[in-house]
Formats: C-alpha cells, structure tokens, sequence
C-alpha cells in the first residue's frame, strides 16, 4: 500500500477506466462505484442479512490526498476487509476514474454477477405483511433505472426485476442515481415474462400496471393494497403486450396540465409513496 500508482498508463487503471463501457463491465464482471455515501451503503450491505454474501469489492483505488474526514479511511478498511485490493493513486490518476468531486478519495469496483438474483432467490417474505416488487419494462435510461432502485429501496420494497432488453443498473449513471441503494436491494434481470408472472402468483402478488391514459386515479382505487408487484412502462413506449396481458388492473395519476405524462421514476415514486401509504400506516 506504500507504493503510489501514478501512470494512467497502468494496466489496472487501464482497465478500470473501461468499465465505463457496458462490453468491458460485461467482458470483467463488474463495475465501479466511488463516493463516500455510495461505498458506505455497500459496507452497509455487506454487513447486512439481506445483501449477505453478494457484495464482492474487487479493488480499491484510494488517494489519501483527497479524504477530509476520517469517513474514507474508515470505509477503505471495510473495503479491504471485505476482500478489496487497495490500490493508492495519486490525485490525477483517480481522476481518470472518476469525477473527483463525486469520488472524494475512494473508487471501488465489484463484481456484478454476485449482486444479480433470480427470481426463486427474491424475499418474498409470505405471510409477514404487504410487500412491494418494482417490475421496470425495457427501461432505457440509466439515470431513471438508478431512482427508481434508491426509491424502491426507501419504501422498503423486495426488489427491482429489469425485463430485457434494459438499460444496465449497473452503467455508471445508474449507479451514481441510486446513491448506493445498488448495494441494498436485489434486482434482477430477464426476459422471460411468463416466469416472472407465475413466480408472482404463487407468491400471491397481484400486478398492478401503470399507464397514463388508462385505469383508476391511483387514490381512488383499492388497487394499492396487499402484497403487489408495480409494473412501469418503457420510457416511450409504456407497457408492452405481454405485460398488459398479466396485470391484474392498472392505475393512474391525474393530470391538469399540458404535459402528455410524467417522467417513469418521478411516477413510479409516488405510486410507490401511495403504496407505503396504503399500507404502512404506521410509519406516519
């Protein structure tokens, strides 16, 4: 740890700089994250029950130059602790790893194919109460893939499942939006619509789409209550047939404006608060 990396020209910064790229994270198995909130929600998860196992830190990439609190280093233990390399570099050279004043001294990589679950690995929890599952149709964006995680994670819900083809959750935008919450809720991806209905069933969630023209007013139905799975609509496209064909009822936000809809994570935000609402009454 002594020796200071300070070539861009490092094989090892070579590669982590390529992880920008979805072939090189798919290619390496993993992908980078850096920030102090963002690598302290995955030492975080590390240590919880529900992440146990699934987060695997790879190397981090760490310039003592740039800590002003003793956040980082303590966070650069719990990396290295966990299995990471710790890699020093100088200021420049994490630069080329990321924005400096998102990375505040710390960039880490993980790998990917650990935090993935399928759907027979989701806590459906039967019997402990409603529960909340995020199904995200062909999303496109990754900033709008890494909302809707940080939200599902806020209202405490079982998981996000990406139906393909989907913006990777891990692209850098992606993870940079969830603040972290990457690291504390399972998400999956396929695209095999019949599966995921089926597991549904059987884990007694009914499907409540969202769409902008059709369904109730979301508070004006009972559609929220119970154990659900909330299904959002492709950026430009909404849902797709196949999707259409297993909901149980879709619903609704009213609208007086001009806009023709709302953003997909500004909407699936309040319908999952209107959820919360529904049902965890004792949080207010």
């Amino acid at each position: 740890m002594k020796d200071i990396v300070t070539s861009t020209g490092n094989p090892r910064i070579i590669e982590a700089r390529k992880l920008a790229q979805k072939k090189h994270r798919l290619r390496q198995n993993r992908f980078a994250a850096a920030g102090l909130q963002i690598l302290g929600m995955a030492i975080e998860g590390i240590a919880s029950t529900r992440m146990a196992g699934r987060i695997r830190p790879i190397d981090v990439f760490f310039c003592e130059d740039l800590f002003t609190t003793d956040t980082a280093p303590r966070i650069l233990a719990g990396l290295i602790a966990a299995g990471a390399t710790a890699i020093h570099v100088s200021q420049r050279v994490l630069e080329t790893l990321s924005d400096r004043e998102l990375s505040q001294g710390l960039v880490a990589t993980f790998t990917v194919d650990s935090l993935l679950h399928s759907l027979e690995e989701l806590p459906t929890r039967t019997g402990e109460g409603p529960q909340l599952f995020i199904v995200l149709d062909r999303p496109q964006y990754p900033g709008n893939v890494g909302t809707l995680i940080r939200t599902a994670d806020a209202v405490g819900a079982g998981a996000v499942i990406l139906i393909e083809p989907a913006v990777d959750a891990f692209a850098p935008r992606s993870v940079r939006s969830s603040m972290g919450s990457i690291f504390a809720i399972p998400t999956l991806r396929t695209d095999d619509i019949i599966a995921v209905e089926n597991w549904g069933r059987g884990a007694e969630i009914r499907w409540i789409g969202a769409d902008a023209s059709e369904g109730n007013i979301v508070w004006e139905s009972e559609a929220m209550t119970g154990s659900i799975g909330l299904i959002l609509g492709n950026e430009g496209e909404g849902l797709q047939p196949d999707l259409l064909q297993m909901i149980d009822c879709t619903v609704r936000l009213p609208q007086r404006g001009s806009a023709e809809s709302l953003n997909v994570s500004i909407a699936g935000g309040i319908l999952m608060y209107e959820w919360m609402r529904v049902n965890r009454p004792d949080i207010y």
